[in-house]
């Protein structure tokens, strides 16, 4: 991970996104907040936090067509200019600035790495989540990888 002046984040080469689909990259290690999603769109590219936020599934196994993102977890649909889920209000991608410099760098400003979380706050967290009750299903918890 390189950071360029300004607190841009070099991401990727450009010409490693396709035109299709998303590209996963691992920025911080292990943690789930430091993997970046990043996507063609007509005006450029986007870059986001790789986690739907409905069950942290990763946005890079979906599919862009027509400016949209679609996660493949349940299949939710998200606008690339702002980051809204196009048919329920209230979801919103983690859209971070994002920029082409002159030599072929996708760069991204990200947030600071947030410190982790006790395993209890995490439950906490996810039992009072609207999503919690739709399949009764936990989402899996920081530093726990699945099989």
């Amino acid at each position: 991970m390189t950071a360029p002046a300004e607190n841009w984040t070099r991401v990727c080469r450009v010409e490693h996104v396709p035109d299709d689909s998303p590209v996963g990259v691992e920025l911080r290690g292990e943690d789930e907040t430091g993997r970046v999603c990043v996507v063609r769109v007509p005006d450029g590219v986007r870059a986001m936090l790789d986690r739907c936020p409905h069950r942290d599934i990763r946005l890079s196994g979906g599919v862009v067509r027509d400016g949209l993102l679609t996660c493949p977890g349940h299949f939710w649909r998200f606008d690339l200019v702002d980051g809204h889920r196009t048919d329920e209000p209230g979801q919103v991608l983690s859209l971070y600035p994002t920029r082409v410099t002159e030599d072929g760098w996708v760069e991204a400003r990200l947030p600071e790495a947030s410190p982790p979380v006790s395993m209890r706050a995490w439950l906490l967290e996810q039992a009072r989540s609207p999503a919690a009750s739709d399949n009764g299903r936990a989402a899996r918890p920081p530093g726990v990888s699945g099989r």
